[in-house]
């Protein structure tokens, strides 16, 4: 018998045994916050041995999180969300996305990357912080859901959506499916990149959620829906790899970027400003929808919106810490941004 199922079916035992006994155990204990966490996310395994399977990796990701918050002088702290029976290979397989670039792949792709600078556009210094959320021009968090590496397409529509709200006052819920299934310079579940996607829209435009909406899943073009885009781009800009341009960019509209999102420390943050560990393969697409400092300890951050629903961090945001002199930034946030553009 492979070792691994021979765990699973002692896990399992120990369940049982703990359940049977009544004993107020440790593992009891655990075992019923185990219990309530499958409650609250509707968790329901196939099987008895899947679900021991589900506990032990659980019990992992607890014993991680109650660790992590039990060391102290950290600026971020770490929790349960619906990711915690998830190895990490089976969290960056259903929930990441982003679409790294290699050398052979810069020479194949459609897309030519227009990169903004000094001789396109006048640099001006940035103000201190900058919040496109309170400034009511960010739409609601979505969920990518589970299964779809699309989180590409949910950062270049919410790129769009305000950059919509911000020069024309049109605040519009658009389509993530659309360029899911449309969008062939992309992968669709199987990942992608904003650019492209932004290319897309500039010469197909896209329509809204609800003449299209999101499925979870990857299917035909839905040429009838497709056709009936409401709006498009004029171009979008990558920009260089330097904080400062980045905030000018973003003290304008928000920007879409790229992290490394792998890292237990990322996938269960919950809260304050996240400062790793993480590396700089980026893996997942978000959208920086502002920046500024913490009064508490005077760390300067990045607002990025999420797209792992409003269960996670900070109700779907986190804030990741800026200025920190490292080239690319804490989990190489600086590394790959780009934005819509629109006269």
């Amino acid at each position: 018998m492979a070792p691994r199922l021979q765990r699973q079916i002692k896990v399992f035992m120990l369940m049982m045994v703990s359940l049977c006994a009544g004993a107020q155990t440790s593992a009891d204990s655990t075992l019923a916050v185990f219990e309530q966490w499958m409650a609250r996310h509707g968790r329901i395994y196939m099987n008895n041995l899947e679900k021991a399977k589900r506990y032990e990796i659980f019990l992992k990701s607890f014993r991680f999180i109650e660790n992590f918050n039990k060391e102290g002088n950290r600026s971020y702290r770490v929790g349960l969300n619906q990711f915690s029976d998830l190895t990490t290979e089976e969290f960056k397989a259903r929930y990441t996305g982003f679409q790294a670039m290699s050398k052979s792949s810069k020479s194949s792709t459609a897309t030519t990357f227009k990169y903004q600078n000094a001789t396109e556009v006048q640099y001006v210094s940035p103000p201190e912080s900058a919040n496109w959320v309170d400034k009511g021009v960010v739409g609601d968090v979505k969920d990518q859901g589970d299964g779809c590496g699309s989180c590409w397409a949910f950062s270049a529509v919410g790129a769009v959506e305000s950059l919509l709200a911000i020069k024309k006052s049109v605040f519009a819920d658009l389509s993530e499916q659309q360029l899911v299934d449309c969008d062939k310079a992309n992968k669709g579940c199987k990942g992608g990149r904003m650019e492209r996607a932004f290319d897309y829209i500039s010469r197909h435009g896209i329509a809204y959620e609800k003449d299209y909406p999101y499925k979870n899943g990857q299917g035909n073009c839905n040429e009838t829906a497709a056709s009936a885009s409401v709006t498009k781009i004029d171009d979008y800009y990558s920009i260089p790899v330097n904080e400062r341009w980045i905030e000018r960019s973003v003290s304008q509209q928000p920007v879409s970027v790229a992290v490394d999102g792998d890292s237990d420390d990322f996938k269960y943050y919950k809260g304050g400003i996240f400062s790793g560990p993480c590396g700089k393969k980026l893996s997942h697409a978000v959208l920086i929808v502002g920046y500024g400092r913490s009064d508490s300890d005077g760390k300067n951050y990045w607002l990025i919106k999420n797209s792992w629903g409003q269960q996670w961090g900070e109700k779907g945001y986190m804030r990741l810490q800026r200025s920190t002199g490292t080239y690319g930034g804490i989990c190489g946030i600086e590394l790959s941004a780009s934005h819509p553009y629109l006269n």
